[in-house]
């Protein structure tokens, strides 16, 4: 066997700096790396055929983990079918170790088989490239988790043959003891906060993972009357707001909430109308809190400077100024939200209050698909507060997200939820083409019938193409799908037939559930108009 020297170093070093799970695709070129990741023996191996897939699995893990996780794949396209969970990692800020097998490079452009230019396969979306080369010190594992944590990609030609003989054994190591990555130490300008003190402030949270620790003092500053708005991804506590994108529907109140000092922790909104509401009506002053943006991100076009640290230690400072409340931003008024979802009606906004008031009650977390599905859950009254919600809002799209569910799920006993559109289930059910769809698993499937949210949006409502180059109405259902993974499968057509399901659904058993709730598209585009327009005056 034409073992690369050095491969079985890399993998104990990856393994000695914390690594300790890795997925891997199937592939000949490969081999090598899987024999010395399989035979290690300190590594959770996962098997996904689909690289698209198999991508968007680790990013579940990594997202559970918070640790770099191995995607490992064969020569050619195979690692191109990773370039969608890798940048969504990337913009997420969540560490893979992306390991390519690769052909020798004096057969790189001569017409081999399975063979493209692989070096710097995924450009600037990953924060760190290395080229294979035996006994050199390589830095995956503390590029990865350096902020802003993300992917890194190692790209390794092998020769042939691939294969061990029988009975021949792997290479020991041979180099050093791998160092220890270096936890990073932030500090700041806590005089950068000076003068804040009795103006009127805003605090915006964009996607963050739920933590206990900073949402008691998001909570503090907000029961201050100091306004804290995020999204559902924002995993805030109650008495946060969320609902500021219904209360902003309302665009004459938009000169009276402007503020003189804003500071935003997190990622992005799924919310359009607070960073159009910011652009027009900018703060004196506006700050960015993270240990290390990715260039100097700014959403709402008003930012004068980035404190380079953790959420914790500027939120303990924030909560010893006396900041002035802000009270144009604590005018919601629940009465008219409460009136709609009173009269129940079978449309997908009383479907998703409905469901959102289930899930909230089990023990659970949810990852929710984009498109109609994570703006609905910003929308209904029943909300997440004590679930903690994930979403691929890295780049928004509707790849991989259930097969980051699946992933996530692995580390959990907890019932792991996703809930997505008929298209983003679809378009990712190669997501349950693997061993690893587990009892814990529930899946929602919210089958309008095409991608419905092309049917709201101005612009793309009134075109006559909409329903075959953008709806893309389709006929397709999930049960076949269901029942080639061995997953249990339900469905609801009315308010009866999900109230005698849901009971079930969410009931313990020996495997994995879903659920398809059928919805008429114009009756759901109908009732969303009727909403958005009690909030509008």
């Amino acid at each position: 066997m034409a073992y690369p020297a050095g491969l079985v170093d890399l993998i104990d070093d990856l393994h000695q700096q914390g690594v300790n799970e890795a997925v891997i695709c199937p592939g000949s070129r490969n081999a090598p790396i899987m024999l010395a990741l399989v035979r290690h023996g300190g590594f959770r191996c996962y098997s996904i055929a689909d690289e698209r897939s198999a991508g968007f699995f680790g990013l579940g893990l990594a997202l559970k983990s918070k640790r770099p996780v191995i995607l490992c794949c064969t020569s050619g396209s195979a690692g191109l079918n990773f370039a969608p969970a890798v940048v969504e990692a990337f913009f997420q800020e969540v560490p893979l170790i992306v390991l390519t097998a690769d052909r020798p490079a004096e057969w790189i452009g001569q017409w081999d088989g399975q063979t493209i230019y692989q070096n710097h396969l995924y450009g600037k979306h990953v924060k760190h490239f290395e080229s294979f080369e035996a006994f050199q010190p390589h830095q995956l594992v503390q590029q990865a988790l350096n902020f802003p944590q993300g992917p890194v990609h190692m790209n390794i030609p092998i020769a042939e043959p691939f294969y061990p003989a029988k009975g021949e054994e792997l290479p020991l190591r041979t180099s050093l003891v791998a160092s220890q990555p270096v936890n990073a130490v932030f500090t700041w300008d806590k005089g950068l906060l000076d003068g804040i003190s009795h103006q009127k402030c805003l605090i915006t949270v964009g996607q963050r993972p739920y933590d206990e620790a900073e949402n008691k003092l998001f909570e503090q500053l907000a029961l201050k009357g100091i306004p804290v708005i995020g999204d559902a991804s924002a995993n805030l506590p109650a008495a946060c707001e969320v609902n500021h994108d219904l209360l902003l529907a309302n665009e004459s109140l938009w000169p009276n909430l402007q503020a003189d000092f804003h500071i935003h922790f997190g990622k992005s909104f799924v919310s359009k109308r607070i960073k159009q509401m910011m652009r027009r009506f900018k703060p004196a002053k506006s700050y960015l809190v993270h240990p290390n943006p990715i260039e100097r991100p700014d959403p709402f076009q008003s930012l004068t400077d980035v404190i380079q640290t953790d959420t914790l230690s500027v939120l303990e400072e924030l909560v010893t100024k006396d900041l002035q409340v802000n009270s144009s931003l604590n005018t919601w008024n629940p009465t008219i939200q409460q009136a709609f979802f009173e009269k129940k009606a079978w449309n997908e906004l009383h479907i998703y209050n409905a469901i959102i008031q289930q899930i909230s009650k089990q023990d659970a977390e949810i990852h929710v698909g984009n498109s109609l599905a994570i703006r609905y859950i910003n929308w209904t009254a029943a909300k997440l507060h004590g679930t903690e919600v994930y979403s691929n809002r890295g780049t928004s799209g509707i790849d991989g997200s259930l097969s980051t569910a699946v992933g996530a799920s692995q580390s959990t006993n907890k019932l792991t939820v996703a809930l997505l559109g008929d298209v983003s289930f679809h378009y990712d059910r190669n997501a349950l083409w693997n061993n690893y769809v587990g009892p814990n698993m529930r899946i929602i499937v919210m089958n309008n019938a095409g991608g419905a949210i092309f049917q709201i949006l101005d612009g793309a409502k009134d075109l006559a193409e909409l329903g075959e180059f953008m709806v893309t109405k389709q006929r397709n259902t999930a049960e076949n799908s269901a029942k080639d993974a061995g997953l249990s499968y339900l469905n609801a057509h009315d308010f009866n037939e999900l109230d005698s399901v849901l009971s079930d659904f969410f009931a313990p058993s020996t495997t994995g559930k879903v659920l398809e709730i059928f919805t008429d598209s114009t009756q759901n585009t109908e009732a969303l108009q009727s909403y958005m327009a009690l909030f509008k005056h």
